[in-house]
């Protein structure tokens, strides 16, 4: 993506932002705004907060959809080469700067080798 249309992602995703927040705010607040007298530090809290809820769900909505076009794609044992069989995913809870997340890591099975493998394990190779 060149940087005249991610300025203009940006600007988009801005713009989105600034809607979400006015309906979450009126969610939060029924008047539109905080009671008069609440502190900033106050408001400022509750906007960490729901930033970091954001942030999570971001992340795990992201992460589950790489590791499910992961899955999609043919693998091959990084040991002997040969396919794998695809197995259920194993659920990993993830730690990130905004607090935990689940993520259900796809997984793969060689019967050559007897072994499991992940394809979010660097050694392991997409086959074409």
């Amino acid at each position: 993506m060149g940087k005249e249309m991610a300025a203009q992602k940006a600007r988009e995703v801005k713009e989105e932002i600034r809607q979400f927040v006015g309906q979450l705010r009126q969610k939060v607040y029924p008047e539109g705004h905080p009671e008069w007298g609440t502190s900033f530090s106050d408001i400022e809290e509750l906007g960490v907060q729901i930033g970091d809820a954001v942030a999570r769900e971001f992340t795990e909505q992201s992460v589950a959809g790489q590791a499910e076009a992961a899955a999609e794609r043919e693998h091959r044992c990084p040991r002997c080469g040969g396919p794998v069989e695809a197995r259920d995913p194993e659920p990993r809870p993830l730690l990130t700067r905004r607090g935990e997340i689940a993520w259900q890591e796809p997984q793969a099975y060689c019967g050559e080798c007897r072994k499991a493998f992940f394809p979010s394990v660097a050694e392991f190779r997409h086959s074409g």
